[in-house]
Order: structure tokens, then sequence, then C-alpha cells
């Protein structure tokens, strides 16, 4: 990395202080789209016939999603790791993502020693908070029992200026891979008035400016609805859904691929009427091309990039958070770690 490449990317980590504004409230600041005249200086008075013309100089080209606001997943408690997909990218992430820890109890949820981390930094956090930290069922949650641990952690995160950080609580509740899954029409119920004790007990907590995002799992159909597990308009700030580019049908092509990603029970046709029903923005805070050792991922696959870009403005999302990380060899995400060049290339067309 030159010296150059390092001094842009320490100014993007600048410890400056956060911004109260919502993601998506407003997008970057480009120059006009069209050419400029350089106006001649005051009192000068108008050029002669014979003198030089006047200068004009083009934006440069921005790609069709430049505006939304972006933000990435780069490990945990890692700004550096963002700062440094916005210089591979091209890009200016405004948002990053993170994750209290999924084990160790409470205790451990409430420390979250890695927000610290992201205090000192501009970005806008983006925080999953496991509900159930390996402790606890959502029935007990439903009737107020862990409302004290909540009280801690909002407590905390006021405590290291993360006030203003978007809680995704209980994220990819539809799945099957976390404690606090939500399978059937009672833990929906459960999880639904869970969900409103925590973020009853949340808002509570002095100096708090917390917003919450409800979000599934694009690729998990449930035997209840999507609407059986809302919380409720008073207790949602955004709406999202979790989604990757990979596919269990045949034949195996990114057009099909995509057409599942529209239609399935929890993706984004379902979202897009989902979200105008209830009045609230769309926020993606999961999304990437995926390499998968069963196969199942599209690999690089320019096109899911553009199909992603051309979906986020046509809903004019929030935000969107891809995951630019490898969690394992199994599962592959980095579009810097080599095996996306095409969709890496696509990336910064689109989003650049």
């Amino acid at each position: 990395m030159t010296l150059g490449s390092i001094l842009v990317l320490l100014a993007s980590i600048t410890l400056v202080a956060k911004s109260e504004s919502a993601p998506g409230t407003k997008g970057k600041s480009h120059p006009p789209a069209s050419n400029t005249t350089m106006a001649a200086p005051a009192g000068a008075g108008a050029p002669s016939a014979a003198g030089p013309p006047a200068v004009t100089t083009a934006s440069p080209p921005r790609g069709l999603a430049s505006g939304i606001s972006l933000g990435d997943f780069a490990g945990e408690g890692n700004p550096f790791g963002v700062a440094t997909f916005g210089l591979r990218t091209g890009t200016t992430p405004t948002l990053g993502t993170d994750y209290l820890p999924k084990t160790g109890g409470w205790t451990m949820m409430d420390a979250a020693a890695n927000v610290k981390a992201w205090s000192p930094t501009h970005y806008q956090l983006v925080l999953g908070v496991p509900i159930l930290p390996g402790v606890g069922t959502l029935a007990l949650g439903a009737t107020g029992a862990y409302n004290q641990y909540f009280t801690t952690l909002g407590e905390n995160l006021v405590s290291d200026k993360e006030a203003g950080a978007i809680l995704r609580l209980g994220w990819e509740f539809n799945g099957n891979w976390f404690p606090w899954s939500v399978a059937s029409v009672t833990d929906a119920s459960n999880f639904v008035a869970y969900w409103r004790q925590i973020v009853t007990t949340m808002r509570a907590v002095p100096g708090e400016r917390f917003k919450f995002l409800w979000n599934p799992n694009a690729a998990s159909p449930t035997p209840y609805t999507p609407a059986q597990a809302y919380p409720g308009n008073a207790y949602v700030d955004y709406v999202g859904t979790d989604l990757y580019d990979n596919f269990w049908e045949k034949p195996f092509t990114p057009a099909l691929a995509w057409a599942h990603q529209l239609i399935q029970q929890w993706g984004l046709d379902w979202l897009t009427i989902f979200a105008v029903e209830k009045h609230k923005p769309i926020a993606i805070p999961e999304w990437s091309d995926e390499f998968r050792t069963d196969g199942h991922g599209l690999g690089d696959d320019p096109s899911f990039i553009d199909n992603m870009a051309e979906w986020f403005v046509f809903n004019k999302v929030a935000f969107a958070d891809i995951l630019s990380y490898d969690t394992s060899a199994t599962y592959r995400n980095n579009l810097l770690d080599g095996t996306f060049p095409k969709a890496l290339a696509r990336f910064r067309a689109d989003f650049g």
C-alpha cells in the first residue's frame, strides 16, 4: 500500500463526532452531472471576444447506485477493514456492521467489548444483538424475564457513544441456526412479545436514540407468515432481509437464481410489498456474492451485483451493508480475497 493510500485510509476513520442523521435520509454529495462554466471574477467585467474561452469541467461518471448509503462487515471490531474496503472499491462506506457475542451468556453480550472499536469513528454502527446469547428461551423473554440485561446493554452502548446504533434484534430469526430460531406460530408469538419487551426496555435508557431493524433471512421458508412474526410498527424502524447469491434448484444459472431471490417467501418481492404496507424504510443488512464448497454458491457472479444495485435504487433502500468477509473456507464472501474479480469490478462500477 502506498503512502498516499495509507493517508486516505487513515482520513476515512478520523476521530470525528457521529452524525445523528439516520441512514438513507441523505445521499452522497456529488458534483452536478452537467457541465459547468466558471464565471469571471467579480469586477473583472465580461471577457473580450478575443479572450480565452470559458473553462468547463465535466463531472466524473458515477455508478447507478452511488447514492445508496453503503456499509460493510469486514470482521469483528474492524473499522480499519471497512475503510480498506472503501479504498479498494472506490466507495465511501458510512456504516459499519458488527455483532455482539452469540455465546457466553448475558455478561458477554452486555459488555459489548467490540463496540469500543467503533465509538471514535464516524461510522454509523449496525449491530446484531443475539437476544438469547446461549441461554434462555423466547417464552421467558416474552414475559420480561431478561429485561434487566437489555437495560445494561443500552446503558453500555450509550456510555460507549453508540446511543444512535441501529440494532438488529435476533437477526435471521426465521432460520434454524441461532438459539432464537422461530420455528412455529407459537415461537412467532413469543418472539413478537419478547421483541416488544426489549424495545420498550432499551427506549427507557437515558440518552438513547436507538433504531431497531427487523430482518429475517431470505432463504428460509417457514410455517408461519411474516406478519405473524412482525412486532408492530411502534417497535420497528427499518425492515429488511439478508440474502446471498446461492441457489438449490436446476438449471443452476444466475438468471434463475436471481428470479428465486425475488419470489421466495421472505424474498425481495415480499419485502417490497411489506415495506409499503408498513410504511417502513428498507435496509439490507447482509448481502454478497458467495462461493460455497457444496456447489450452491454462484461464485464470481457480477449479474448479482448489478441486480442488487438496481433493486436498491428502484426501492429507495435506506442503506445496504455488504458482508465482505470470509467466515470460513466453506463459505466465502470477501470481494477483496481474489475469488470474485468480475463481481468486484462490477461493484466498483455500480457503487463507486
